[in-house]
């Protein structure tokens, strides 16, 4: 009788998969028009820094260590896989091999980590994406160190436009400046470091981010739209900064929503300054599936370019996996 019984790993593997379909079945159904999505983020998506396990021991993790010193003989629940942990941040610290997609209405981001430490948690490895949508192709490498309440990214993107040129130089720009088809093909490289921060405060968490992109392979004299920053650029240097507060609910607080501030400088640029604001929200439907979204709409900015130059990067889920 026991034969019929399936294994905890193709049952894990079965669970996972049915969430996950279910999640993209509910966002499809609630999603905004696609071309309020139409942006990609072309550099790794970050998650705000999660705190430490305010439990110092889960009951997941109380049964993967008492599984891990059970005797191999005894009686065990075929349906239930006890070496599963609850939280990324929990398990042992070792060398792993990682993967994250993200996929939403109009864009497809797989990320693939190599490191040391706990996968998610707290490491120091590489990262590496593809960047595929239906504005351009691209990719993305770089050095990764992740703490408790801080996450540094230093690393090269290249992207390769489908409908952007480069543009000559103008106080301002509209949609008809954005899309025009004259000049060359954007193909630009850029240099980007990235730190992302929270601290607790109340019933959830202030967080920041602060990040400086160098940006080449621009002809002289002209300006590019910097696909990850949403922006027009004259190069090289652009800084950013994001401030915020989200609540954080859930069992374990692993839920978010919150409200977020971005201002954006372009040096080089007269009169560039930009700030956009807006909701993100974070739901956690387990360890390895989310539902995100973010919808940080433009109110102050040079240009008159529309939701292309805001922050409407996510209305999907992301899958996470990583080597036990």
């Amino acid at each position: 009788m026991s034969a019929l019984v399936p294994s905890r790993s193709l049952t894990t593997t079965l669970a996972n998969g049915a969430l996950a379909a279910t999640a993209l079945v509910a966002i499809t159904a609630f999603a905004t028009p696609a071309f309020a999505q139409a942006s990609p983020e072309t550099g790794p998506m970050t998650d705000t820094p999660l705190p430490p396990d305010e439990k110092p021991s889960s009951p997941s993790a109380r049964a993967a260590d008492a599984a891990a010193t059970a005797d191999p003989n005894a009686n065990t629940d075929d349906l239930v896989d006890l070496s599963m942990r609850r939280s990324w941040n929990e398990g042992r610290t070792r060398a792993f091999v990682a993967t994250t997609l993200d996929v939403g209405w109009t864009y497809l981001r797989p990320r693939a980590s190599v490191g040391y430490g706990k996968p998610f948690g707290t490491w120091i490895g590489f990262d590496v994406n593809p960047i595929i949508s239906g504005a351009g192709i691209g990719a993305y490498a770089g050095l990764r160190i992740a703490l408790p309440r801080l996450d540094i990214r230093v690393g090269p993107r290249y992207y390769f436009s489908f409908n952007r040129r480069y543009l000559n130089p103008r106080g301002s720009y509209n949609n008809l400046d954005l899309d025009s088809s004259l000049g060359g093909a954007a193909r630009i490289l850029t240099y980007e470091a990235e730190a992302e921060a929270s601290a607790p405060f109340g019933p959830g968490d202030l967080v920041g981010l602060a990040s400086v992109s160098y940006v080449t392979n621009v002809p002289d004299g002209q300006y590019v739209f910097e696909e990850s920053l949403r922006m027009i650029v004259a190069p090289p240097l652009v800084w950013r900064a994001r401030v915020g507060y989200v609540i954080r609910f859930g069992s374990f607080r692993q839920h978010s929503l919150g409200l977020v501030a971005d201002f954006v400088d372009v040096p080089k640029r007269d009169d560039s300054k930009t700030m956009r604001l807006g909701p993100v929200v974070r739901v956690v439907l387990s360890r390895r599936v989310e539902i995100r979204g973010s919808f940080v709409a433009t109110v102050v900015s040079p240009d008159h370019i529309g939701l292309v130059g805001g922050d409407f990067t996510e209305l999907g889920f992301r899958y996470r996996w990583a080597t036990e």
